[in-house]
């Protein structure tokens, strides 16, 4: 999923437009930033929540994120990344590996995806029933690659905040994870553990 490519077509679920069109028209956007052409400054749309985060208690309202906040986001100094990683962000939310409540902001979710920079996984920060104007959104707060995937594993083992996990995804995600302590090594087992007892 590097390229521009159309996006795969995954379940649209309760969508009134498809994920593959929404997917296309926010890629389309995308390129004009790249570009340095874009004029349009409204947020981007990323869709609807699919099934799994109306799960997680984020209402069906539309997914954005500002233009702006993309572009800052990726040249931030602790986490910058290529816009190019970040092509077919809808289909990516449509179908996440996981969803955390944030540690930090009890309104915050924070969704792991499987978009990746050089082998580093994203995560979306969401703001639920966020007033943007007039109209009531679930805002992307914030998009990066996470390195800090000791934080991750004990998102899982010790912190109780994991509230959904495609289990196939996330135990594929935690066998390629390094152990490069005994620290690492027995949270990946706690991990392995929980993810397979649910």
């Amino acid at each position: 999923m590097e390229s521009f490519k159309n996006a795969g077509n995954p379940e649209p679920g309760s969508y009134i437009q498809s994920i593959r069109d929404i997917c296309n028209t926010y890629n389309e956007r995308l390129r004009l930033i790249l570009r340095g052409t874009n004029d349009n400054y409204a947020p981007l749309e990323l869709g609807n929540p699919c099934q799994h985060l109306l799960n997680c208690g984020i209402p069906d309202l539309p997914l954005q994120i500002s233009v702006r906040r993309l572009v800052d986001k990726k040249l931030q100094a602790n986490h910058p990344f290529s816009l190019v990683s970040v092509a077919h962000l809808p289909a990516y939310l449509n179908d996440p590996i996981a969803v955390f409540q944030s540690k930090t902001r009890q309104e915050i979710k924070v969704i792991l995806t499987e978009m990746e920079e050089r082998g580093i996984n994203f995560v979306v920060a969401l703001e639920p029933q966020k007033l943007k104007g007039n109209q009531e959104v679930n805002d992307i707060r914030s998009i990066y690659p996470k390195d800090n995937v000791k934080e991750i594993l004990r998102w899982i083992a010790e912190d109780g905040l994991l509230e959904y996990c495609h289990k196939e995804k996330i135990l594929n995600w935690i066998g390629k994870q390094q152990s490069y302590s005994v620290e690492v090594a027995n949270l990946i087992k706690d991990c392995t553990k929980i993810v397979k007892s649910i």
